[in-house]
């Protein structure tokens, strides 16, 4: 019987800066479905910051249970099968999906096909089936070992916001004339706007995108083409607010929020709060007006699969996802972080703001 000895990177659940790494072993001899892990690489945007600083809230500590006060912020990467005890899971084999911050994961799997299986492990039964499957990279037809380190940033955000253009879609963009993204350098605001600038000339329709950024980052937005307008939050003076507003909030900056409402008044028809990126600042002296509506992108995912069924689901994410990636590769350029250290660096600095929108981040914790 053999030892596999592995690490997790943990941080503490309600102080995220405090952070330590977990070793622990497993024994080569697995259960019956169990399938022993080797995660290879995973992204790290604001998103996965997010996921911390909601974690409590939304369940995500649940997925990968470390001891009491801390937790494991989950990630969107690849991983290669090294022991597997069931039949249809093969040593070798690769699978894309919701890993770990770690260096191994342990699933249990079920509902298993040529396309990948579900994880039944039963800490994760309750939880949404969209983060529970695992994707045979071998039977993905979106997949290339090209673009392997885009999908690892891109694709988890990617449906969030393919779902946040649908739902908006649906809604007929709450007749709003401006539709304005917060954070608008942010990956997911990126995906966002390059769906929305496609959607607004396809069906040429007559509203305005806006992004909203930093004033370091207004250069960038600005190059990337799918925005109409790009304003710093320093000038949102000159908003022009008679005009009638659906707000897409990636920031969750409380002053941003407060000078948009006041600003906007009764303008402001749907505020659409989807990310913590400004994580430090979600708190303020003055009460927010008016609150905004939390996207749950699990929920439009579920109930458009419901609709269109599984495949039709997949069908419809997946052109708009080739769309996306011919556009963006131009765009992005890849850093690599290695090893404990690399990590703890990298997160380091994504919790400080200290990241360059023209970067995609991969981590390779066992480099």
């Amino acid at each position: 019987m053999a030892t596999i000895h592995t690490l997790d990177f943990t941080v503490k659940v309600d102080e995220l800066q405090k952070t330590q790494f977990l070793a622990k072993t497993y024994s080569d001899e697995l259960s019956s479905n169990q399938v022993l892990l080797e995660i290879d690489q995973f992204s790290f945007t604001s998103n996965n910051i997010t996921y911390g600083v909601v974690g409590e809230k939304m369940n995500y500590w649940k997925f990968f249970p470390a001891q009491s006060d801390y937790g494991i912020i989950p990630a969107w990467g690849f991983a290669n099968v090294v022991i597997s005890n069931h039949p249809d899971v093969q040593v070798g084999q690769r699978f894309y999906g919701y890993y770990p911050m770690s260096t191994h994961l342990l699933v249990t799997t079920n509902q298993v096909s040529n396309k990948g299986f579900v994880d039944n492990a039963e800490h994760r039964q309750a939880l949404p089936p969209i983060y529970n499957f695992y994707t045979n990279t071998a039977q993905d037809p979106s997949f290339s070992t090209e673009t392997e380190q885009l999908i690892s940033i891109f694709r988890p955000l990617f449906v969030t916001s393919f779902l946040i253009d649908d739902y908006l879609a649906e809604q007929n963009f709450y007749k709003a004339s401006q539709i304005l993204i917060t954070s608008a350098s942010s990956k997911t605001a990126q995906a966002l706007a390059c769906l929305l600038a496609h959607r607004k000339e396809e069906n040429t329709l007559n509203w305005n995108l806006v992004g909203l950024t930093s004033k370091k980052n207004v250069e960038f937005v600005k190059q990337l083409g799918w925005y109409d307008q790009t304003i710093s939050y320093d000038s949102m003076a000159q908003l022009n607010a008679n005009e009638k507003f659906t707000v897409i909030d990636f920031a969750g900056n409380h002053s941003t929020q407060l000078e948009l409402q006041t600003l906007l008044k009764e303008n402001l028809v749907y505020n659409c709060l989807v990310g913590l990126v400004d994580w430090q600042n979600l708190e303020g002296e003055s009460p927010l007006p008016k609150k905004g509506e939390f996207f749950f992108a699990p929920t439009q995912a579920e109930k458009r699969q419901k609709e269109w069924g599984l495949s039709g689901f997949q069908q419809k994410v997946g052109v708009a996802w080739q769309q996306f990636m011919d556009a963006v590769q131009s765009k992005i350029s890849i850093k690599e972080h290695i090893g404990a250290q690399g990590l703890e660096q990298l997160y380091s600095d994504m919790l400080n703001g200290k990241i360059d929108p023209k970067r995609g981040n991969i981590v390779n914790l066992n480099g």
